[in-house]
């Protein structure tokens, strides 16, 4: 018995060895590929060349990762996978700079669909759905990436690649990506910007953003076990017209904080989400 459990978790190891991408270049030097690309070395893939617009930003991450700088994107030949981490509405222009090799290469996008890869033979999307920031740090262990591959030797290759640093690897197509990175922005950048208008209006009247810090985590803690409108709380979903009104009219100095705080009550209101 042992010997058949040897057996197969040997040939598993060596399969897994086979698939294993270790040579990558990085299209790129911004938040997420700073992160991805120290994350991939560190997890026994070797990074051999970084090409990036901003030569600052290039030798910056090719020093943190001990790799090559290249300054031409039609010699790219030294590589397992190129990974394409730029601008999303730079990506077609990076990528026809790029010559068509057998190197699979990938880019990621959560909005850009796999079909900019117009006559390729072997491509891909490797996307994390993260915030990303070079001065915050990061666990990809929790943070799923999404997948997507135009054939299925690339994809198990992503796969393994995806799994050797996060324990949440998905098989997404494109659609599904771009109604996900949709989501993203409403749960992640708009719930960012409703805190900074918070910490606006409570600066404004001498107060700090601290005392609603204890109350911003148990939102965030209800929802670990819990679907956000079942948590929902506030006047709106009581139907708490008053308060509504009162705090409308506390909001006349701010035109536009006056329209979001209205059309966001509505919408809790029509949605029935106390139902």
């Amino acid at each position: 018995m042992f010997v058949q459990n040897y057996n197969f978790v040997f040939d598993k190891l060596i399969k897994t060895l086979i698939l294993y991408i270790l040579k990558i270049t990085f299209i790129g030097s911004g938040n997420l590929a700073w992160y991805l690309s120290d994350t991939l070395q560190e997890n026994g893939h070797e990074i051999v060349e970084i090409w990036s617009r901003s030569e600052r930003n290039a030798r910056l991450l090719a020093s943190k990762l001990n790799c090559n700088i290249i300054s031409r994107l039609n010699d790219l030949d030294n590589t397992d996978l190129i990974i394409i981490s730029v601008k999303d509405d730079v990506i077609v222009e990076v990528l026809n700079k790029i010559k068509v090799s057998n190197a699979p290469i990938v880019h990621t996008s959560g909005s850009v669909g796999a079909d900019v890869f117009k006559n390729r033979e072997n491509f891909g999307v490797f996307y994390p759905i993260q915030s990303f920031n070079k001065n915050i740090d990061i666990n990809f262990n929790e943070t799923p990436i999404c997948i997507e591959a135009n054939n299925s030797e690339l994809e198990k290759k992503l796969i393994i690649l995806a799994k050797s640093i996060s324990n949440s690897v998905h098989l997404l197509n494109s659609k599904q990506r771009e109604q996900l990175h949709i989501a993203a922005v409403f749960s992640s950048n708009f719930t960012n910007h409703m805190m900074s208008i918070s910490e606006e209006i409570l600066n404004s009247n001498k107060m700090s953003f601290d005392l609603l810090k204890p109350l911003i985590k148990n939102t965030f803690e209800k929802i670990k076990n819990n679907p956000p409108k079942d948590v929902q709380t506030g006047p709106a979903i009581r139907e708490d017209y008053l308060i509504i009104k009162k705090h409308l009219e506390s909001l006349e100095e701010y035109d536009d904080l006056k329209t979001i705080y209205s059309k966001i009550s509505n919408h809790i209101i029509s949605n029935n989400f106390n139902e």
